[in-house]
């Protein structure tokens, strides 16, 4: 295939998921030592090649997003990137008409796992790109970073930041007591001023 073709055709027909053989539990047990092992992992490979295969056509879009976080020292974890659980529209929470977000993550380094710049990167490249939070979950200890999903259009991404990075995103307005799931926006009921968001990073700072 040309390079002309390949940019153009669905990113879907590159990816080619092979057939398993169908085999029970109890055949597979009984296969010499070795087979079990190349089966296994023959296994592993197609269920990872088909979660990539979901995801595909999506990521195109994610490239710029990519950029941006890796301008701020971010190494996203290619190994994580799947399909998230939930799905998310316009008006509400896992409407069933909604978006798979694509998760997007930072590889979870020793030295860069409280690193602000790094763990926030992808958040704040969406953020920058003009993608809209629909969903926070952010609770429990501050030490465990928190869930974001991004919107723009019929797009949707899952990604994690620190909890002081919640706390400024509420400050700014982008979180709102309306905003779905769980965080400190919606103890009040309403959409928290400056002080209020102040309070909160001052408690959830570790």
């Amino acid at each position: 295939m040309s390079t002309n073709a390949r940019r153009y055709s669905p990113a879907t027909e590159r990816i080619k998921v092979p057939t398993l053989p169908k085999i029970t539990r109890e055949e597979s047990e009984r296969l010499p030592l070795l087979d079990r092992v190349l089966l296994q992992e023959h296994t592993r490979h197609a269920h990872r090649l088909a979660e990539i295969r979901r995801v595909a056509d999506k990521l195109a879009d994610l490239d710029p997003i990519v950029r941006a976080a890796k301008a701020d020292g971010a190494d996203i974890d290619v190994n994580a990137l799947t399909t998230g659980y939930g799905r998310y529209g316009a008006a509400e929470e896992y409407s069933r008409n909604g978006v798979q977000p694509v998760v997007l993550k930072t590889h979870d380094g020793f030295i860069s796992y409280r690193n602000p710049a790094v763990q926030n990167a992808v958040a704040n490249a969406l953020l920058r790109a003009g993608w809209r939070i629909v969903h926070v979950r952010a609770e429990g200890s501050p030490i465990t970073r928190d869930q974001l999903v991004f919107m723009r259009g019929r797009r949707a991404v899952e990604t994690t930041c620190l909890r002081e990075w919640v706390a400024e995103a509420i400050e700014a307005g982008h979180i709102t007591a309306a905003t779905h799931g769980k965080h400190p926006a919606q103890d009040t009921g309403t959409p928290l001023n400056a002080g209020l968001a102040g309070d909160a990073r001052a408690a959830c700072a570790p």
